[in-house]
């Protein structure tokens, strides 16, 4: 399946490629990834992936994974709503849901995706930018709980992008949690020097460096917690060198707080 994406598009293709690879080590299961990965004309060498950024994308996609497992647990009755999903295959990884599922992406994306993932009933493609709100039209809503996955996405987007984002689904759910991940600011000042973001000539746009101040953002936020990479059981399985460099992260703050994920709820 031959492919055409430039910009942050492309980005997508880095953790596809992360999770396939860490899953092949054991380090992460999915299998959707390798075989997607396998189906794609498209030369993955040429992304300098390094294996850093691979294990961080595998521990990424672990934790929302675990939390959107444990949220759906909780309420009978959900919808999840993934927005700049790429290529990740969560819903298959969860063991498909019983929860109305929506992934969103650029129309390019979501083009690729259905030829990897087949929508089928309660699995639906909205082929959309995340700022053009009026996507929200194509989300069946009936009172449900809602969870807003962005995975990979905010970094991209602006503050001002982000605001008016959070407050559009308040205003159209009322309420809802958000699982997200987040660079700090000093990830974003260096992102241009990263391998893999500077050979899809995409752009860091925003980061945090205390989440909690999100819950400024809009009336009824609530920051519960913030998540770090530093701090998955996993880290254990990676090589002697590796996990000497999470050991060391996990001491020196700015290392620990480059990348995070965070959880928050809009009331």
């Amino acid at each position: 399946m031959k492919i055409d994406l430039e910009g942050e598009m492309e980005t997508l293709l880095i953790p596809l490629y992360g999770k396939a690879k860490m899953s092949e080590d054991g380090i992460f299961r999915d299998t959707f990834a390798q075989r997607a990965v396998t189906r794609l004309n498209f030369d993955f060498s040429k992304l300098k992936i390094q294996k850093k950024t691979q294990v961080m994308l595998a521990f990424r996609a672990e934790y929302m994974d675990l939390y959107a497992k444990e949220f759906l647990g909780r309420h009978d009755e959900s919808i999840v709503l993934h927005l700049g999903c790429g290529l990740d295959s969560r819903y298959f990884r969860l063991g498909k849901p019983k929860a109305l599922w929506y992934e969103l992406d650029f129309p390019e994306v979501i083009e690729i995706k259905r030829q990897l993932y087949p929508p089928e009933r309660g699995y639906s493609y909205i082929p959309s930018t995340v700022n053009d709100h009026s996507w929200l039209d194509s989300v069946s809503w009936k009172g449900e709980s809602i969870l807003i996955i962005a995975e990979g996405l905010f970094m991209y987007l602006t503050e001002k992008e982000i605001r008016e984002l959070m407050n559009v689904l308040k205003d159209r759910f009322g309420s809802y949690t958000m699982i997200f991940d987040v660079v700090s600011s000093l990830t974003v000042k260096y992102s241009k020097h990263h391998p893999s973001i500077k050979r899809t000539g995409a752009h860091l746009l925003w980061g945090i460096d205390n989440p909690k101040n999100m819950e400024e953002y809009l009336d009824g936020a609530k920051y519960l917690r913030t998540i770090y990479m530093t701090e998955n059981p996993n880290i254990r399985k990676l090589s002697p060198y590796y996990r000497m460099m999470y050991r060391l992260a996990d001491i020196f703050k700015p290392a620990k707080n480059a990348h995070k994920i965070v959880i928050m709820e809009i009331t």
